[in-house]
């Protein structure tokens, strides 16, 4: 199970790790692009789902599976490449340098300068210009809508201007330096200002009073941004494919709940003519079809059929078992790569029997590790201190992991005061003048096979120290819902690790608090230091930062960090494709037909 925070393209909407990472004739060569487009207009990419993509307005959507699939719809102003991993152009001429401003209104702030392609163009025929990034951010500051989280991106933002003389030019300006502007610049997603507000609420709103948080709070009973969010929040642009429209090369063809999605490439897409020099547009499938599928052995089927093209997510178990199976073996290429998330046992440090790290700890100290990795992932895991890459440099390797001791376990808790005064096998201690006993609701999604056994193992081991632990299998929504809302003991759930700088300050920073961010753990002891990591433009002080602020992670206990998953993805061999560490792994609108197959 996936649940994520509505993160940037490019800054959290794709997270990866230095790995090697594969390419199977990833098929751009700029002198072939024309004919490629035509040759493979007929062909569809089959995509396994785990679940329902169920809203398509990637500013509301709050699942890995919706947001995927809007990704193919909607664009950003860049992307990350996903064999270089490094953020290009994507609808804009080139990325920004950072200029100071020396004169006007701005004066003494930091500004980019951006210019979009000429040949962007929306779904109406009219151009993409700086209007509709303007808009954009008018949704992103909007009061009355629930798109907070995207916001800690671009606290230091203060204006933005557009061209009169070229709309397609615009700047955007920030009162101190932000370890992520251009990133977080780069990955918004780009809405028509026509579709999305017909009616023109916002059209005479600056978002420069969106930006002001005293002029935003007045603007809640603003009339006009009042029925922009009344309507913005409506199903139709969810799931509507007369409504749903972006500039990408596919638009909404159908969605049927647990039937699937369909997408079709549209037709004299702008993107197509541009493969030469931005690479990044390609765009070869006439359809993508992503099917839901989340049992393992209907999976299984589909692919010995050959109804599906491309299946991640696998448990390792199956995963492996497939790969021995000639019928698949001759088929499908199964490939396996460096972790691009990890699972985590959440700890709702508001809960009184949580604030006590001292607790967390001894739960951190009950998790059985080796079984973990070797058995439930079959050897396809690592172990990770906190929520940054292993790879990186900044990554606190010198941290010792928690391992499994359970008599450690058992020190900490008589420690922090709790016995079991009843003999009746669980812990107890008077909290608020109320005896309570140490019991603790877990919620998972049994979807998962690894979040299943993980959280049943977890309950086994858990009693062994006096502590009761409630497993609940929830549905993928329920989860990301109660865990958002705080409504919530503990979690196990998966998030993803990105390619670059790690901005911790949405889901470990006090302002990010849930239900308004996406701090779901009621976590904040590292205040101070999240905020200089984003703020120091100095690499080598940044990372000692980094390093500091992993260490009281690790200390405090608001997660516990399970294991990182190594990718699994099956795809198959009759694509010339690209795999990458960028999730979700795979890059369906790339995929190309091998020529021999068409002919």
């Amino acid at each position: 199970m996936k649940t994520i925070s509505p993160s940037l393209r490019g800054v959290a909407g794709a997270f990866a790790i230095t790995v090697f990472f594969l390419f199977s004739s990833c098929g751009t060569e700029t002198s072939k692009s024309s004919d490629a487009i035509a040759e493979q207009a007929g062909t569809t990419v089959n995509v396994r789902v785990e679940g329902a993509v169920t809203n398509l307005n990637m500013y509301l959507s709050k699942t890995a599976y919706s947001l995927n699939v809007a990704m193919r719809i909607f664009q950003s102003l860049g992307d990350l490449d996903p064999k270089t991993q490094e953020l290009v152009p994507l609808m804009v001429k080139a990325l920004p340098l950072k200029r100071d401003v020396t004169e006007g209104p701005y004066k003494g702030m930091l500004a980019f300068d951006f210019e979009i392609l000429d040949e962007a163009v929306w779904d109406n025929g009219s151009p993409v210009t700086g209007k509709d990034v303007e808009f954009s951010f008018k949704i992103l500051f909007h009061p009355n809508l629930p798109t907070e989280s995207w916001r800690s991106y671009f606290g230091y933002m203060v204006g933005m201007d557009v061209d009169p003389a070229n709309p397609k030019k615009f700047t955007a300006y920030f009162n101190q330096y932000y370890m992520l502007m251009v990133e977080g610049l780069c990955g918004i997603p780009i809405y028509p200002a026509y579709n999305y507000d017909p009616n023109n609420h916002l059209t005479n709103v600056p978002l420069a009073d969106f930006l002001d948080p005293d002029k935003a709070g007045q603007l809640k009973d603003n009339p006009a941004v009042k029925a922009f969010a009344e309507e913005f929040l409506s199903p139709k642009f969810a799931n509507d494919k007369n409504y749903v429209s972006g500039s990408g090369p596919y638009r909404l063809e159908s969605t049927d709940g647990d039937q699937g999605t369909i997408l079709v490439k549209k037709q004299g897409w702008w993107g197509d003519a541009l493969l030469d020099k931005y690479p990044i547009l390609a765009a070869y499938p006439g359809r993508l079809s992503y099917k839901i599928v989340t049992d393992e052995a209907a999976t299984e089927n589909y692919l010995k059929t050959e109804a599906l093209d491309v299946v991640s997510n696998i448990s390792p178990a199956k995963f492996l078992e497939m790969k021995q199976t000639r019928l698949l073996a001759d088929k499908y290429d199964f490939h396996t790569y460096g972790a691009t998330q990890y699972t985590r046992w959440a700890l709702n440090t508001r809960s009184p029997k949580l604030n006590d790290k001292r607790v967390r700890q001894a739960l951190a100290y009950l998790v059985d590790y080796d079984y973990l990795t070797k058995t439930v992932m079959q050897d396809l895991a690592e172990r990770i201190v906190g929520p940054v890459n292993p790879s990186k440099s900044f990554y606190a390797k010198n941290v010792p992991l928690y391992q499994y001791n359970v008599e450690k376990a058992k020190s900490l808790l008589a420690e922090a005061g709790w016995a079991d005064t009843d003999k009746n096998g669980v812990l107890d201690k008077v909290i608020n003048g109320k005896k309570t006993e140490l019991s603790l609701d877990l919620i998972t999604s049994f979807k998962s096979k690894p979040n299943e056994l993980s959280s049943l193992s977890i309950k086994e081991n858990a009693q062994l120290a006096g502590i009761k632990i409630n497993v609940s299998d929830v549905d993928i929504e329920r989860l990301s819902a109660e865990t958002k809302e705080g409504r919530f003991e503990t979690a196990i759930y998966g998030a993803a690790i990105r390619p670059g700088l790690v901005e911790l300050y949405q889901s470990y920073h006090s302002a990010s608090l849930s239900p308004n961010g996406d701090n779901r753990t009621g976590f904040s002891q590292a205040d101070s230091v999240i905020v200089a990591i984003r703020t120091t433009e100095d690499n080598a002080r940044r990372n000692e930062l980094y390093i500091k602020a992993q260490e009281i992670i690790h200390d405090e206990v608001p997660e516990v960090y399970l294991f990182a998953q190594l990718q699994r993805i099956v795809v198959a061999k009759k694509f010339d494709y690209v795999i990458s560490p960028n999730r979700p792994g795979y890059f369906e609108q790339m995929f190309k037909l091998k020529l021999k197959q068409t002919q």
